[in-house]
């Protein structure tokens, strides 16, 4: 059976190792391999061994509510938002003629538009 990260989005799966003692059960944590926060505890005499299946889409799939697959099909071009001074204050781009009425369907954008202020930490943890 496979798990879901609430916090990453990642899918997991969870096996217990020397467990079924008589006694001694202790709350084990059970940690999202990918992000390594604690998704829940359980009593259990032995360990939980956690297995990454999936890992999540990345944080500027996520922020725009799409997939990876589905953002690299966009082929939208960043562009940095940058001052006087050369420093990028956010990034942009322009939705492109072919995108899928699907995307657009799941985004509410529409060709055409500038789609902007995007977070500079979600364009640089990629």
């Amino acid at each position: 059976m496979s798990e879901k990260c609430p916090k990453c989005g990642a899918e997991f799966s969870v096996s217990v190792i020397g467990g079924g003692g008589f006694c001694g059960a202790c709350l084990e944590p059970i940690n999202c391999p990918y992000c390594c926060e604690t998704v829940r505890e359980e009593r259990t005499t032995g360990t939980f061994m956690e297995k990454l299946l999936k890992a999540p889409d990345s944080a500027l799939s996520q922020y725009f509510g799409i997939s990876d697959a589905e953002w690299e099909e966009l082929g939208a071009e960043l562009n940095a938002n940058t001052g006087n001074d050369e420093m990028t204050y956010c990034y942009w781009f322009t939705v492109p003629d072919d995108t899928s009425e699907e995307i657009l369907e799941k985004t509410g954008w529409q060709v055409g538009q500038i789609v902007d202020d995007i977070p500079v930490e979600l364009v640089d943890n990629n």
